[in-house]
């Protein structure tokens, strides 16, 4: 299982797929948490639950981010500054982003953070159609990252994605990355969670 990693800018993203078991247990273990997590999260979203995942699962997303530091590392783009001995998770957090709800331009605790969707309904692909959505960039349930000072020539973009179903990002931490809101009345799902390396 590997990604590809994308480089728009000076830091590096990945992006890869996860299996149908991860999407089909996060949907699952978050219909079942009562455990909130938006008192930790910057999200305006009602719906946010820390899960706890099997150790299958927990060790695909391990491949996911082993994957991403062996392609920097083969670019040249990441080098460790000594012997990686491991890596380690926060708790994983699941949102269930509704009409209008949406996350707020942040950035987040370790070394690297993953994104990965587990449901998104086909409805948002039609998000463009909004009367709120008819400038010349529709952005309507999408997310994108910015690095950059907010100067002339100096900000770069990356987005705005849309995202789908089984696909997961692994970006910096530090990344600035916020999430549009969408106008249809379904509900997506996501789940996020840091990681720092042990060395």
């Amino acid at each position: 299982m590997s990604g590809q990693i994308i480089r728009p800018f000076g830091p590096t993203i990945y992006k890869g797929k996860f299996s149908e078991k991860l999407r089909l247990e996060i949907i699952d273990e978050s219909s079942k948490s009562t455990e909130s997590a938006s008192e930790s999260l910057a999200g305006n979203i009602e719906k946010e639950r820390f899960i706890e995942l099997s150790q299958g699962c927990g060790n695909e997303l391990t491949t996911h981010v082993q994957s991403y530091l062996e392609q920097c590392h083969r670019a040249g783009v990441f080098t460790p500054k000594s012997e990686l001995k491991g890596m380690s998770f926060e708790k994983i957090w699941v949102n269930h982003q509704q009409k209008g709800e949406w996350n707020p331009p942040h950035v987040h605790s370790g070394d690297f953070s993953m994104v990965g969707y587990c449901q998104v309904p086909e409805e948002l692909q039609n998000e463009w159609k909004f009367e709120n959505q008819k400038g010349q960039d529709p952005v309507g349930g999408k997310i994108q990252w910015n690095y950059g000072t907010s100067s002339p020539h100096n900000t770069t973009v990356f987005g705005p994605i849309t995202p789908e179903e089984g696909v997961i990002y692994i970006f910096p931490a530090w990344l600035l990355h916020f999430v549009f809101p969408f106008n249809s009345d379904v509900t997506r799902i996501s789940f996020s969670t840091n990681c720092h390396l042990i060395y």
